[in-house]
């Protein structure tokens, strides 16, 4: 499995009308909902949903009422979490700003070394393919097409992954979940593994 990234010309601030240098950016494949990534944790750890599902939400409220009490919390390996805030009222001198005047921002998130480092190494990039078929034209294929389409790439590869699926047929992680179980309830598609190391093969 791979991360994806794309390039982008950086933007002309100096308006000098030369071509500007690529950079990265990191494109995401969706979004892991809090169900998703209790069943995720749940399939590695064996813990149960409900056990996780009660643990996250007081982990939730701790952190809140720490950060709200003034203290910076540190995750372990994961890092440390710190409120930023803003004056509300423009001020220059420090007599003039009071406390009713200053709100919270958003949070700030500083990694931990050891996490960023073991994320760096176990992370490989690949450029995002251009897709078969567009997301917009998703609703123009037939669960037939869809069939062929993963039927013609497994005459070609062992096995597919939900996300080679999913650029294959332009479905997203939802509807590619969708699809796959019901191919297997059909019995022509066999699925192995567990967790992010789920693939999916033709019957022989």
């Amino acid at each position: 499995m791979s991360a994806y990234y794309d390039l982008f010309e950086k933007p002309d601030i100096g308006r000098t009308g030369e071509q500007q240098p690529l950079y990265a950016r990191f494109v995401p494949k969706g979004t892991i909902d809090k169900k998703e990534f209790i069943d995720r944790v749940h399939l590695f750890t064996g813990i149960s949903r409900s056990v996780l599902e009660g643990t996250m939400a007081a982990f939730m409220d701790e952190l809140r009422d720490c950060l709200a009490n003034g203290w910076t919390v540190e995750l372990g390996e994961l890092g440390y979490f710190t409120p930023s805030l803003s004056c509300q009222r423009r001020a220059m001198e420090k007599d003039k700003v009071r406390a009713a005047s200053v709100a919270l921002r958003g949070l700030n998130f500083r990694l931990g070394k050891r996490f960023y480092e073991e994320l760096g190494s176990k992370m490989k990039l690949e450029r995002k393919p251009r897709p078969v078929v567009s997301a917009s034209s998703d609703t123009f294929l037939s669960m037939e097409r869809r069939f062929q389409l993963l039927d013609e790439y497994l005459q070609r590869n062992p096995c597919i992954n939900r996300a080679q699926y999913a650029r294959l047929t332009g479905r997203s992680y939802k509807q590619a979940i969708n699809d796959l179980n019901l191919f297997i309830e059909n019995g022509v598609l066999f699925r192995y593994g567990m967790g992010r190391n789920v693939v999916y093969a033709g019957k022989k």
